[in-house]
């Protein structure tokens, strides 16, 4: 394969990669894989204690309450850069993050705390997928995070207006650069790592599950 064939197959996986149906698709199946994790956790069944008095339970419920606001600044990022529909009224995702959160907390207060007592087989709930397949769940979920991260390095580009400083090459010229006009979509790049940070965190836990560890029954290994 020569250069030029080479550079154009990048060129086409770009332009792909920054269409703006394919941003979006992209979004609403990270929410929804996001939304579908947390219905598949079984350590939020868990009342072990972590630090400071705060359970599993509502540790993981923070987790997912930051998750989805790193999202929601991704979410800006893109309807501020290129709208959904230029036909809905202004502030029309309020409600759907409203309606967004509202799921996820009475997921939580239904969330019945489950505890390892002797001769305890008290049975996961019907609906939590074996664990092979909850891994599948936050693959894909690290898959699609890790592009929506490319999407925006790509899209945004770097400052023009270049400077020497080290803070600069590497921190505040990225993603268009830390300046007027482009500062939300600036700060919603750079979030996108910490949600990476937090997808790596959450497998890893997937990964090591055992009940024992967080004092849920035996039967929910599986």
């Amino acid at each position: 394969m020569d250069i030029k064939n080479s550079d154009n197959i990048l060129k086409t996986i770009s332009q792909l990669l920054i269409n703006k149906t394919f941003r979006w698709i992209l979004f609403a199946l990270l929410i929804i894989l996001t939304v579908s994790s947390y219905i598949q956790e079984p350590i939020r069944f868990s009342g072990k204690i972590v630090f400071g008095g705060i359970t599993y339970k509502m540790y993981y419920f923070v987790l997912i309450c930051i998750t989805l606001f790193i999202y929601i600044f991704n979410f800006l990022g893109l309807e501020f850069t290129i709208p959904f529909s230029d036909n809905f009224p202004v502030f029309w995702y309020i409600p759907i993050i409203l309606v967004l959160y509202a799921i996820i907390l009475d997921i939580t207060i239904n969330s019945k705390i489950a505890t390892k007592t002797k001769g305890n087989l008290e049975p996961p709930p019907k609906y939590l997928l074996p664990k092979k397949y909850r891994l599948i769940i936050f693959y894909f979920i690290i898959i699609f995070d890790i592009l929506a991260f490319i999407q925006t390095f790509i899209y945004s580009g770097i400052n023009v207006e270049f400077k020497t400083t080290i803070l600069h090459q590497f921190f505040l010229n990225r993603f268009g650069g830390y300046k007027p006009g482009n500062i939300l979509m600036f700060i919603a790049s750079w979030l996108g790592i910490i949600g990476l940070g937090l997808d790596f965190y959450m497998i890893r836990n997937q990964i090591a599950f055992t009940a024992c560890k967080y004092n849920l029954p035996d039967s929910w290994n599986f």
